[in-house]
Order: structure tokens, then C-alpha cells, then sequence
């Protein structure tokens, strides 16, 4: 053979199947590499599968026209949840696709697992009955009819007892509301190979309770919010179930308003949105404390937003007390009108003299403090200060009619302006006038033309006198008889630079005299 017939093989070919070889094998070492890591990462480990115990997995998908539920166990097991099972006994729907759920593993046919919140799907009765015995396991029945000590209830086909005390974690009032309901149990005693058989679900409730407390503990941080239904209402709190459960909400936690009774807030039945605030050990159980007011933000946070200094609003009387009155102008905004802030005339002796509760009155705000959440409020100054015109209308020397508003020993208290001011018309000059028949003629509610003596609108204080009526030094030592004994009831204005009304008023007779 010549040289020139020689058939070479192409180096650069050979070049590129040993570079494709080594690559295809890199990318199948790569392949597997990739599988096992999303075995490792992404299939569910291995569960030991067993009747009567419990596995747990996501939920894969529900089918509402086969009425199946498909849980995913592990990479070899999927297990099949009755459609039911995933909702409550009150119809509402408890768990989704996606959402992880723990079940009891009822049988295994063939690669089928059969699952079950509680053992309900069963078929081998009194075999079963003694599994779920053993190993407490919930089993679904059916509560068909009642006797003396509790009532009936058909399990599996098989006829079991369930106390009275047993049915429910409260006392039971009326059978007739458990018969014809499906509930789960716990067996409770199993006996004579199933002919003897005492169900609970007292028992059952409490450990699901305790379960349930159990996440709430774990969750208290993030302020659960749970929907519950008013069971019982006391004067000072009430009972409310929040799914199983039951929590105490106290009337301090009702409401930012003051309340006197529970019963003026919530009514047995009522639902109601509570908050989780505390969980107490009582010793053999827990103790959860909730709250409704504390979902909703503190009105005095932003109170001074609302009311300003000096500004006019309405509210209602909600208490009365010796030194003032209470209004409420919002739930959970009180404020005090103190008794002297009642009139700018009438002397008040019980806020009752004037308000009642429940009045619906106009009040005027005369400071706040968010920080120790109190307003003060005064009523009288809705309207303006009557003494503002007694200096321009009740002038000394001017005859008044006015209405005797009580009787002491110094004198008449005598009403002028339809009651806004009153004055003092001493002892010795009613005396001077109507000797010892005074009484009769100057008791409350005679009416007096009396005259203006002396005004003094800084002290607000005013001296009368009765016409054609010569007065004497005497007057002074009666109105400072009357000042004294009001001090010692009421808390009097520090006296002005000028002096005390008793000396203007000894001042002014003495002036009197040296003019005559």
C-alpha cells in the first residue's frame, strides 16, 4: 500500500469525543449529586407507621367530590384523611392545603394508610375500642339517648356509658342538648371484653385544652387575638370560652368606660374579640385572664387632642360624689366637676341638689393631664360670671326683690338675679324691722325688698339692708359671724390687697357715722 493511501483518523475529532466523554460523565456525577440533595432536602423522613398511633405531615390536596383528604407521611406513604375530619364540629373548616396535621393512623390496606383525627373509621369494634383504650386515643360516637346517671352513646356499633359529670367540661343542665350529636370520647374503662364500656369527654376536652394552653404560652408575646363566646356573667367579671377553653374577663377589662356591673357590657351567648393577657398557675390548673379594652388603643393617649383648654363639651353624669360630679365625655373619659364649680351663685351642698345621674350636661374643660388621666370640668362656666355685672347693676342705695334662701343666726341669705348672687341681711336689722316675729317674716322662700348696702364684687360678697331701715355698727360683728361659719364649709378666696370684706364693711358704717 502507498504511503498516500493510508486513511489517517482526524486527531482534533479524537480530541473532542474524549472532551464530550469526560463532560457527560461530570454532568451524570452532577445529576446525582443534585438528587440526593433534593431527597435529603425535600422528601419527609421516615415515620413509623402504626395502627393506632400518631404521624404527622403537610396536606397535599383536598378532593370535596370523593370526599378524601391526601397527607404526605414520607417518600413512600401518603396517607388518606376522611373529608370531615377537617373541619369543626361547628362546620367551620380547620385546616387548608399546605397546612402540617397530626393524625392517627386507623388502618393499613395493602399501600394505603388510612388516617383519622380521631378513631372513627374503624371497623373491627370491640378490638379497636380496646386499642383506643390502651393507647387513649379519641374514638368518634354518637350520643343516643340518656339515663339517670348520664347517657347513652354508640361507638363502632357498641353501646358505652358516659356520666353526666363526663359529658362536658361544665355541669350539664339539659340532656336533651347532647342527644342526636356526634362528639369524640376517650375510653375510659374497658371491660368484660368490651361489654362494660365508660367513655369521657370531660377528659378529652381537658387535655386539649391543656394542649391548647400550651400554644398560647408559647404565643402570649405575640398578643393573640382569639374570637370566644360569653358562658357565664357575674357581677364582677365573666366566663368566656375561647375554643375549648375558658378565660376570665374581668369588668376592669370590659371597657375603658366605667362600669358598676358586667351584665351592662355582656350577656351570655354574646361572641366576643378578647386578647390573651396573662396565664396563671393555680395550683392543678391554669388560670387565662382576657381582655376586650386592651384591643383597642387608650382613649387618654390622644385626649388632649380632643379637648382643649377652655373649650365647651357635652357629656353624661355617671357618679356622684360629696366634693363633685363625674361626666363622662367619652367611653373611658371622665372628668370631675368639683362642687364649686357647680354655681356661680347658689351655695351647692351635695352635687344631688342639681345633677342625677345620667344627666346629659354642657361642661366647659379647665385643665387636663394625659399623663395622670384626669380633666377637670366646671359646669357654671358655660355661662358667664354673673358677677361680671353686679357692680353695673346692683349699685349700693338700689332697692331688689329677692327670695330668702335660708335663715341663720347672723341673718337672711338672701337670692337676687333670679338666684345667681345672694347677700347677707344681718340679724340686727331684720330685728330692727320685724322684732320678734322676723321669723315668720323672713323663713324661706319670703320673698324681701331689700336694698344694695355694699359690693364687693373681688370677694363677691354683698351687704343688704331693708328700706326706711336706719343701720348700726352692729351689722358688721353678724357678717363676720356669717363669714367665719362659711369658712369653716367651703374653702374662701385668699382675701385682696384691700382687706377683708368685714373690715371694708366696718369701714364703711364707721365712715357712715362721722357723715352723720
Amino acid at each position: 500500500m502507498k504511503y498516500d493511501e493510508i486513511k489517517w483518523e482526524d486527531d482534533d475529532n479524537e480530541l473532542e469525543w474524549q472532551a464530550d466523554k469526560k463532560s457527560r460523565a461530570q454532568k451524570q456525577m452532577q445529576e446525582a449529586e443534585d438528587f440526593a440533595s433534593m431527597l435529603s432536602h425535600e422528601s419527609p423522613s421516615r415515620q413509623r407507621i402504626v395502627v393506632g398511633e400518631t404521624v404527622t405531615g403537610p396536606i397535599l390536596s383536598i378532593n370535596p367530590s370523593s370526599q378524601t383528604v391526601l397527607v404526605e407521611l414520607d417518600a413512600q406513604n401518603t396517607g388518606v384523611l376522611d373529608y370531615r375530619d377537617i373541619f369543626s364540629e361547628g362546620g367551620e373548616q380547620r385546616y387548608f392545603a399546605g397546612d402540617s396535621i397530626t393524625a392517627y393512623v386507623v388502618s393499613r390496606r395493602g399501600g394505603e394508610v388510612i388516617l383519622s383525627l380521631s378513631l372513627s373509621q374503624s371497623k373491627r369494634g370491640a378490638q379497636d375500642l380496646q386499642m383506643a383504650h390502651e393507647n387513649q386515643v379519641p374514638v368518634k360516637g354518637k350520643v343516643t339517648g340518656e339515663n339517670p346517671g348520664g347517657f347513652d352513646v354508640t361507638i363502632f356499633g357498641k353501646r358505652c356509658f358516659c356520666p353526666a359529670s363526663q359529658m362536658d367540661l361544665r355541669f350539664v343542665q339539659n340532656k336533651a342538648d347532647y342527644i342526636g350529636k356526634d362528639f369524640d370520647f376517650l375510653i375510659d374503662q374497658f371491660e368484660e371484653g368490651g361489654r362494660n364500656i365508660v367513655v369521657s369527654r370531660a377528659k378529652l376536652l381537658k387535655r386539649q385544652a391543656a394542649e391548647k394552653i400550651e400554644q398560647l404560652e408559647a404565643n402570649l408575646n405575640n398578643d393573640p387575638i382569639l374570637t370566644g363566646v360569653v358562658q357565664e356573667v357575674r357581677d364582677y367579671g365573666a366566663f368566656v370560652d375561647i375554643g375549648g377553653m375558658d378565660g376570665f374577663l374581668h369588668i376592669s377589662e370590659m371597657s375603658y368606660a366605667r362600669l358598676s356591673r358586667a351584665s351592662d357590657f355582656v350577656a351570655k351567648g354574646d361572641q366576643v374579640k378578647v386578647k390573651v393577657i396573662k396565664i396563671e398557675d393555680t395550683g392543678d390548673k391554669k388560670r387565662i385572664s382576657l381582655s376586650m379594652k386592651a384591643i383597642d388603643d387608650d382613649p387618654w393617649l390622644t385626649a388632649s387632642e380632643r379637648y382643649k383648654d377652655e373649650g365647651s363639651y357635652s357629656g353624661k353624669v355617671t357618679r356622684l360624689e360629696p366634693y363633685g360630679a363625674f361626666v363622662e365625655l367619652e367611653p373611658g373619659i371622665e372628668g370631675l366637676v368639683h362642687i364649686s364649680e357647680m354655681s356661680w351663685g347658689k351655695r351647692i351642698h351635695h352635687p344631688g341638689d342639681v345633677l342625677k345621674v345620667g344627666d346629659q350636661v354642657s361642661v366647659r374643660v379647665l385643665s387636663l393631664d394625659n399623663s395622670a388621666k384626669k380633666i377637670s370640668l366646671s359646669l357654671k362656666n358655660i355661662e358667664d360670671d354673673p358677677w361680671l355685672q353686679v357692680e353695673r347693676e346692683l349699685t349700693p342705695g338700689t332697692t331688689h326683690t329677692g327670695v330668702v334662701e335660708s335663715l341663720k343666726g347672723f341673718g337672711a341669705i338672701v337670692q337676687l338675679n333670679d338666684g345667681l348672687v345672694s347677700g347677707l341681711l344681718p340679724m340686727t336689722t331684720l330685728k330692727k324691722a320685724f322684732g320678734e316675729s322676723y321669723r315668720k317674716q323672713a323663713s324661706p322662700p319670703k320673698e324681701l325688698q331689700v336694698t344694695i348696702r355694699t359690693v364687693d364684687s373681688a370677694e363677691r360678697k354683698i351687704l343688704l339692708g331693708l328700706p326706711d331701715i336706719e343701720e348700726e355698727g352692729q351689722e358688721a360683728d353678724d357678717f363676720r359671724e356669717y363669714l367665719a361659719r362659711k369658712k369653716e364649709k367651703t374653702a374662701s378666696p385668699k382675701p385682696s390687697e384691700r382687706g377683708s370684706f368685714g373690715d371694708l364693711l366696718a369701714k364703711s358704717l364707721e365712715s357712715a357715722k362721722k357723715d352723720k
